[in-house]
């Protein structure tokens, strides 16, 4: 055997070693791209069930409201009504982010899913900051004239400043709940549960397929 019948041998044999190895990859991707999308299935339900129970409290509150239109009671409709303006909102948000999980399930391209994965992301962490708007309104609801005249003290120096401390802890979670204080105490405690898992443990499989891309 000449040394030009070794290397077409040795080039055959690079030629397979290179498709054996592209396909090992293609599936090493196809699999992590499954695990992926299988990840997000825990948050695809609690956004499911978080939107038939954001249309359910948002029918209650209405039917509270509409049986309350008095100027007694502008402090109840007016924390309501603050409430059904939100939790509508965040449905809107939840059946967008619905969308996005579903694109994702359907998408076969590695980028296309980061791309969903990102804005699925980012919307979470918007729509629980606005959610959190609402706090101080819990606070609000039950106040009435007639309290505020029979107790001025109690009503201006304690309740006051407590719905004040909730206002102001709310607004500051709304500015700081962002991915770059992902690694703090008070955001891990807050996005610690199933939604927020799947959709960063998702993420992780599609940095994986980078790190073996590389």
């Amino acid at each position: 055997m000449d040394n030009i019948e070794i290397l077409n041998l040795w080039k055959q044999y690079d030629a397979k070693l290179e498709k054996t190895l592209s396909l090992n990859q293609k599936i090493i991707i196809e699999l992590q791209q499954q695990k992926a999308k299988k990840a997000l299935r825990p948050a695809k339900r609690i956004k499911l069930f978080a939107v038939i129970a954001g249309i359910i409290y948002v029918l209650v509150l209405a039917y509270l409201v509409y049986h309350s239109l008095s100027f007694e009671k502008i402090f109840f409709v007016g924390s309501l009504s603050i409430s059904i303006v939100i939790t509508t909102i965040a449905i809107a948000t939840y059946i967008h982010q619905l969308v996005l999980i579903n694109e994702i399930d359907n998408s076969e391209h590695v980028i296309y899913i980061q791309q969903r994965l990102a804005k699925l992301q980012a919307s979470t962490l918007k729509i629980v900051g606005l959610l959190l708007l609402q706090l101080p309104f819990y606070s609000t609801w039950y106040i009435n004239f007639e309290w505020i005249n029979r107790s001025p003290n109690a009503f201006y120096f304690i309740h006051v400043p407590v719905v004040l401390l909730f206002a102001l802890a709310s607004i500051w979670l709304y500015k700081n709940i962002n991915i770059k204080n992902k690694d703090k105490k008070w955001f891990r405690f807050l996005f610690s549960g199933p939604e927020w898992t799947s959709i960063i443990k998702s993420g992780q499989f599609l940095d994986e397929i980078e790190s073996f891309s590389r």
